[in-house]
């Protein structure tokens, strides 16, 4: 588990690309928004403050990473995501 600023300020630094999904009704996610890194950091704040839980799926060149923030404590965790639905939690590479 991760701390989400120190999340966040990764993501900043970064090059890839990533999509913001907030969570909808019966496990399923919406796309929120989905943007170069830099653009997309205060959607992702906003998403933040307004939802729950948020996934953040990064699209980088070897393989697409995705996890899952909750606000309420603070955490990031790293999950399989695919079709709008976590699949399931994931060991942190």
């Amino acid at each position: 588990m991760r701390n989400i600023a120190d999340f966040i300020e990764q993501l900043e630094k970064g090059d890839d690309p990533f999509s913001v999904w907030v969570y909808s009704s019966k496990g399923q996610y919406s796309q929120f928004s989905k943007q170069g890194n830099k653009i997309s950091t205060p959607a992702l704040q906003r998403a933040l403050n307004k939802y729950l839980q948020v996934v953040v799926e990064v699209n980088n060149e070897s393989d697409e990473d995705a996890f899952l923030l909750l606000p309420e404590v603070h955490a990031v965790v790293p999950v399989s995501f695919r079709d709008g639905q976590v699949q399931s939690l994931t060991r942190p590479n």
